[in-house]
């Protein structure tokens, strides 16, 4: 809540020797975020650097309250001596985590629908995709996953798609009675409990490297598997409540 008394302090935007500033806490970040740092290093500003921190009332140091991602970067790159820093208010520490855990909460404008309207203008003004990937970190693998595959029929888009499983399922070596049951299932509706979603595609990758023999069942029996598969939850469930019921009986 902004009140008066947090109105009051103002932030101060300055400049301070990196060693000064104090993590809290050891996050774990993913390397595809440190790859897309480094790549596009040379082209980052203040802001793409900046630190929220909180000045200690006694010590020469500086609390970092957010952003520790970015922190992590500039410490394993050691480039930087110097990192810009707003000051925040001081509070104290178990103000300082809550603090930290609504930025990590609230990242509200990271999703894919804010990424693809931003893409959908730049190929709008004919942007290279060889600048779009040189500037901003996107590899071909993730800008694939903003762009539905050219030779997937129109039939099977619809605003439950989405560009990452239909273009999956279009590279699987499957015949294409298969594909067709697995294109329906990735567009029924959200909440459908038959719908192909992210999750159950992810099974389903893990499904095909440890399968043996699959690709030796029939067309209709490989959809006959698969419509198992999507249903994994519910089966294992019934096996277990079976498990139980047999070892009280």
């Amino acid at each position: 809540m902004i009140t008066k008394s947090n109105m009051e302090f103002k932030p101060e935007l300055i400049y301070v020797q990196f060693d000064k500033i104090k993590p809290i806490y050891s996050p774990v970040f993913t390397q595809t975020f440190m790859k897309r740092m480094r790549n596009t290093v040379k082209f980052h500003e203040t802001f793409d650097l900046l630190l929220p921190v909180e000045k200690h009332p006694v010590k020469d140091e500086y609390i970092l309250v957010g952003r520790y991602d970015v922190y992590s970067f500039i410490k394993d790159d050691g480039l930087l001596k110097e990192v810009p820093v707003v000051i925040e208010e001081y509070t104290e520490e178990t103000l300082q985590f809550l603090k930290i855990l609504r930025r990590l909460h609230n990242k509200g404008d990271a999703s894919k629908s804010n990424k693809q309207s931003i893409l959908n203008m730049l190929q709008l003004k004919k942007i290279p995709l060889s600048l779009i990937l040189k500037k901003t970190g996107f590899t071909k693998q993730d800008f694939s996953n903003y762009n539905y595959n050219e030779d997937i029929l129109s039939k099977y888009i619809n605003t439950y798609t989405t560009e990452q499983t239909l273009n999956w399922i279009y590279k699987l070596k499957l015949e294409e009675d298969v594909k067709d049951f697995l294109y329906n299932r990735a567009g029924l509706p959200q909440g459908n409990a038959m719908r192909l979603t992210d999750e159950k595609r992810k099974f389903l990758q893990l499904f095909f490297i440890k399968a043996d023999r699959f690709l030796e069942l029939l067309p209709s029996q490989q959809i006959e598997v698969l419509a198992n598969a999507l249903n994994y939850k519910e089966i294992a469930m019934s096996f277990l409540q079976k498990q139980i019921d047999n070892f009280l009986d």
